[in-house]
């Protein structure tokens, strides 16, 4: 009887660890600021990175107002 319970303890707890650790894997949701809505609006089709910059394929708007053009740098 108790190498029954052993084993159902057993198996319940790696269903339990099963379970939580996908949840833990999930990357964290970006951060949608007023800055990224506001420049969503102007230049659709970005993203918001987690540091609070919009990006988009062609450049990078960062919150200080500066702009970087991916393919040069500047």
């Amino acid at each position: 009887m108790t190498m029954t319970r052993f084993l159902i303890s057993t198996l319940l707890l790696s269903l339990a660890f099963a379970g939580a650790v996908p949840l833990a894997a999930q990357p964290a949701p970006r951060p949608d600021t007023e800055f990224c809505a506001k420049m969503r609006a102007t230049d659709p089709g970005g993203i918001c990175s987690p540091r609070g910059e919009y990006v988009t394929v062609e450049k990078v708007y960062l919150p200080d107002g500066r702009i970087i053009v991916r393919s040069t740098g500047d």
